[in-house]
């Protein structure tokens, strides 16, 4: 998140902004990022920057799941689940520890 929230601040200065007002975020679903943590990391890290209150948004990347029972795989955003053939538990099999900026909203001052 500390990455993403200095390539933030790099894109709002080349822009000339003085204000970041918005963003979304794409983030891969997994035990590694929850919508809770993403949303505390963002906010602590954006304190006192020209971020602080930006709107955050986030967008989730499906995670690979296999049921334990009937070996069915499946997608889903879920950070658990449960297979959609036969209601049996499924292990996580693969998934995206990534976080990337889709979009950012700036205010660029008149010149």
């Amino acid at each position: 998140m500390q990455g993403v929230v200095k390539t933030i601040l790099a894109s709002m200065e080349q822009a000339g902004a003085s204000r970041v007002t918005s963003v979304e975020l794409i983030v891969g679903t997994s035990g590694h990022f929850t919508e809770e943590a993403v949303r505390q990391y963002f906010q602590a890290l954006t304190q006192g920057t020209p971020i602080e209150g930006a709107t955050l948004a986030l967008s989730w990347l499906p995670t690979t799941y296999q049921c334990l029972s009937c070996q069915h795989r499946f997608e889903s955003i879920s950070a658990t689940a449960t297979c959609p053939q036969c209601g049996e538990i499924a292990l996580e099999i693969s998934h995206q520890d990534e976080c990337t900026i889709r979009s950012i909203e700036v205010l660029v001052p008149d010149k």
